[in-house]
């Protein structure tokens, strides 16, 4: 899924109260995995910490890379930004290497 730069990149914790106006646009998250949910064989999810669900679609040995406890960076759309449910779809991981430069609250 290359669709372009990310709109706005943001830590976990800071998506329920930054990212709304990104609504619809391409976001990277970094966050830490706290799950995964495989139930639907087309929708594998990756949940992240602050109740980040990141949608990896048919592409679940993605999402299988990841193990709890891990700091990872997602690539995807911003379909809903609720603190508890915040939904990312579709999206993919991004290389930790790569550029990220995350939004901060005001002071």
């Amino acid at each position: 899924m290359e669709y372009g730069r990310p709109a706005a990149q943001f830590m976990a914790q800071d998506v329920a109260t930054l990212a709304d106006p990104y609504m619809g646009k391409k976001i990277t998250v970094q966050g830490v995995v706290k799950g995964r949910d495989f139930t639907d064989p087309d929708d594998a999810v990756l949940i992240l910490e602050h109740g980040i669900f990141c949608h990896f679609g048919k592409f679940a040995r993605m999402a299988q890379a990841y193990a709890d406890g891990e700091t990872v960076w997602v690539d995807g759309f911003l379909v809903q930004c609720q603190p508890g449910k915040i939904v990312i779809r579709p999206a993919h991981g991004r290389d930790p290497t790569a550029h990220f430069e995350p939004l901060r609250p005001t002071p």
